[in-house]
């Protein structure tokens, strides 16, 4: 059952619909339609991260890790030269130089990845690789390029101090250090980090699965050909794009028919997934049954925000699953998804729930009026030391190719009507603009 806090603030269960005379029941208030972060609290709260996992480092990019990781050796474990050169003993080279140079002979040679135990004495050096460990008695190294190579031997022209070209084991990574902490996602150079540490698998979080619906006759997959009435469907590969770059796992099931029988057959068959994600079927038209199909079926815990684009968002329960129903039209979905859909995964991966946040000044006039938080679709350059944004497109929501050209979300606050061009905002980044 979804906690009292979720109870609709709009009469959405069955037996308050059939108070309003038509179908198309009674349009809401903006004082009857959450906030944002209202809504945001209310979905949130029924979320936690998922159990932990264990994976081979090969499978574990993108991954969040379940607890903090650390080193159980020294990296690198033993000194070793960092340069291509001669070990020797620096004490040998104080007084060289040009007109006094220093001759040393060359005892022995040694390779990267060698498992000997070498060993030099005073007035002698080896010869030595990078990477090669560093052998008994040498505390420096010197470049092959600053010294004179002899037949048996090399001469050095000026002093070389105590640690030079050397990298002491320990110098990158201590035993015991904290290498990674809970929650980090896990990238290239944080996969290089636990491979150099011995780590073959990594503890993550489980990703979340998804299940991704699209409603509506008019809907059919790419590729294949139009008849009148028809369009592409969109939001499917949209928003299983945007599960995955999230960090779930999303399977998308073909689109429903605007019917109670079916759409109650496709989310009982989504009723498998961590969570179901619906487009379409949710505002107040002749065909839109997603509402009822979810009070049949679950508890719709509230219907409607008050933010532009995508004002009819649902959220609730269906068949046990927690059910996100996010507008049919494309920017609303992805809008709503950005807002609502993404922070739930982020959560449940145990990760920052919210994309980072930058402050650009605004470079046109954006009207806000309505009385909605509106998050504008912004292309943002960089320029004079300052991030700028400026409208992708037309805001339509039904429009995709603005969207496709956006950076970001401008958002406006609801108190605003407008924004006024060199006003600075906060915005939402998907992308930063090149440098």
């Amino acid at each position: 059952m979804l906690s009292d806090s979720l109870l609709s603030i709009w009469p959405l269960n069955r037996l308050r619909l059939l108070e309003c005379s038509t179908r198309r029941f009674c349009v809401a208030k903006l004082a009857d339609l959450l906030s944002a972060d209202e809504a945001q609290a209310r979905i949130f709260e029924n979320f936690e991260r998922l159990e932990a996992e264990m994976v081979p480092l090969r499978e574990a990019r993108a991954r969040i890790l379940a607890s903090s990781v650390s080193s159980n050796l020294s990296v690198p474990p033993f000194a070793n030269s960092s340069m291509d050169g001669f070990a020797l003993v620096s004490g040998d080279t104080a007084r060289a130089s040009k007109n006094n140079p220093i001759t040393l002979p060359v005892t022995t040679h040694i390779a990267a990845g060698s498992a000997g135990e070498a060993r030099i004495s005073r007035g002698t050096c080896a010869r030595i690789m990078t990477g090669a460990p560093l052998p008994a008695g040498a505390d420096a190294v010197v470049p092959f390029e600053e010294v004179i190579e002899l037949d048996q031997g090399i001469e050095v022209v000026a002093p070389v101090h105590a640690g030079a070209c050397v990298r002491p084991a320990g110098q990158d990574v201590r035993k015991g250090q904290e290498l990674l902490a809970q929650g980090t996602e896990l990238a290239a150079s944080q996969l290089a980090l636990l491979a150099s540490t011995g780590n073959a698998e990594v503890l993550v979080v489980r990703r979340p699965h998804v299940t991704i619906l699209s409603t509506g006759d008019e809907l059919i997959s790419p590729g294949l050909p139009l008849e009148r009435g028809q369009i592409y469907n969109s939001n499917s590969p949209m928003l299983t794009a945007a599960v995955e770059e999230a960090g779930g796992r999303a399977q998308s099931l073909q689109s429903a028919e605007d019917s109670v029988s079916g759409l109650t057959v496709a989310l009982r068959s989504a009723a498998t997934s961590d969570l179901i994600v619906t487009s379409g079927g949710a505002s107040v038209g002749d065909h839109d049954h997603m509402k009822d199909v979810v009070a049949t079926h679950g508890e719709v815990g509230f219907w409607r925000v008050r933010v532009r684009p995508g004002k009819p968002l649902l959220f609730g329960k269906v068949f046990g699953k927690s059910i996100i129903g996010l507008p049919g039209n494309p920017t609303s979905a992805m809008v709503t998804f950005e807002l609502f859909v993404r922070p739930v995964l982020r959560i449940m991966l145990g990760a920052a729930p919210f994309r980072p946040v930058i402050q650009a000044i605004v470079e046109e006039k954006i009207d806000n009026r309505g009385g909605r938080r509106t998050f504008a679709r912004v292309r943002l350059s960089y320029r004079d030391g300052a991030f700028r944004a400026r409208l992708a497109g037309a805001q339509d929501s039904a429009m995709i190719h603005p969207l496709a050209a956006a950076d970001g979300l401008l958002v406006m606050p609801e108190d605003r009507d407008e924004m006024g061009a060199g006003e600075v905002g906060s915005v939402q980044v998907w992308r930063l603009p090149p440098g």
